[in-house]
């Protein structure tokens, strides 16, 4: 049984026929190009075959990526692992997160622990709620790594 085959072109008309996007056909077409890249890492690599100069779809694979792309933005699909993990740390879709990551809203105060008489630093972080212990040590290090993010800082401002 023989299949259809699509040109990028045809299969960008498809694409933009059935998800909104800025961009339109044109939009489509350079992401179905950058989507054959073997350096790219795509959330859904879309399979196609040379032939000649050009790559051509079938319009199933055309259609399962549709699909794939409409529950993608419309938050249907369930991430796990990895992947999942960075959007929940980077807050994206979330009030106050975004792809640079979330806003920081926390606050730290020097403690004596009451079992051994040590110091260390409450690191409470407030969205999400978490609680570290900051021993001595890290906290120095982390007085560097701060420093030395301020002198980048303060380079760039000149």
């Amino acid at each position: 049984m023989t299949q259809e085959l699509l040109s990028t072109q045809a299969a960008a008309e498809l694409v933009a026929a059935e998800i909104d996007e800025s961009g339109g056909v044109t939009y489509w077409s350079r992401y179905l190009t950058n989507n054959r890249r073997e350096d790219r890492s795509p959330p859904h690599r879309i399979p196609f075959q040379r032939i000649g100069g050009g790559a051509f779809y079938l319009r199933p694979d055309v259609a399962a990526f549709i699909a794939f792309e409409k529950s993608r933005r419309l938050g249907v699909l369930k991430l796990s692992g990895r992947a999942a993990e960075a959007l929940r740390a980077f807050g994206i879709g979330e009030a106050g997160g975004g792809t640079t990551g979330r806003n920081l809203d926390c606050t730290l105060t020097a403690q004596l622990d009451s079992t051994t008489g040590t110091p260390y630093a409450q690191l409470v972080i407030q969205d999400p709620l978490l609680v570290f212990r900051v021993e001595p040590d890290q906290l120095r290090e982390l007085h560097s790594e701060i420093a030395a993010t301020l002198k980048a800082f303060e380079r760039w401002a000149k």
